[in-house]
């Protein structure tokens, strides 16, 4: 066994920094640089949430509470729409369900066909929901 020794710049066996060899990782440059961005992005993400809120003032603050209860009565008059649809049912024509729709001019149009009607109100339901959704994703405190 041989023993390979190199020269230092002291004499008592100690090294100095410049003597020491930089040893390359054993990990790909390419996984080194996807966790160095990783490790960048984690750190925009915590600065982002912890950016305080500004303060509102109280118009400010008067408003989006007006705003949230117009939301919010908005919602609970489609909410009943949908509910006395849900009660709405439908028979065959010979029980008198119809639809009627007349316009500014008094033109109107009466129905009373099964499937037309059935096609109406499964649009006016699809109708309704969609809107409480809306509605519901705009409510925010």
């Amino acid at each position: 066994m041989t023993t390979v020794t190199t020269k230092t710049s002291k004499t008592n066996g100690l090294g100095l920094k410049k003597d020491l060899k930089k040893i390359s990782p054993a990990i790909p440059k390419a996984i080194v640089e996807k966790i160095e961005s990783e490790k960048k992005e984690e750190v925009k993400k915590a600065s982002s949430i912890n950016t305080p809120i500004p303060e509102l003032t109280l118009e400010q603050k008067i408003e989006k509470v007006e705003n949230l209860k117009l939301l919010i009565e908005k919602r609970e008059i489609l909410e009943d729409s949908r509910k006395k649809l849900n009660a709405f049912v439908i028979g065959s024509p010979q029980f008198g369900e119809n639809i009627k729709l007349t316009d500014e001019h008094g033109n109107t149009f009466q129905t009373s066909n099964t499937e037309v009607l059935t096609k109406v109100i499964a649009t006016i339901k699809d109708t309704l929901v969609e809107k409480i959704k809306e509605i519901e994703t705009e409510i925010k405190f």
